[in-house]
């Protein structure tokens, strides 16, 4: 059986970049990623019958994403770290 292909969209991070949530009381929540250079937008949407499947990425999702955090915040202040023991 040959690989899957699988495509990988890599976009910098500017200052400008950004994310955000939003709760609806009669639909599904929006999650939304936005980069400014080069332009992008991502739109996580769901359809109106969430189902098992939604629930496992949606915490992959959120998993992923709070390691990344942790590693961002981790080489932001592994600098500050390095000064403060010399």
């Amino acid at each position: 059986m040959p690989a899957r292909r699988v495509t990988t969209v890599t976009v910098p991070v500017q200052v400008r970049s950004g994310v955000a949530f939003e709760a609806y009381r009669d639909r599904t929540p929006l999650l939304i990623i936005w980069a400014t250079r080069p332009a992008l937008l991502v739109t996580l949407t769901l359809p109106e019958r969430i189902e098992p499947g939604h629930v496992r990425f949606a915490r992959a999702l959120a998993t992923s994403a709070a390691a990344y955090a942790t590693e961002v915040e981790r080489r932001y202040l592994a600098p500050t770290l390095q000064e403060v023991t010399a």
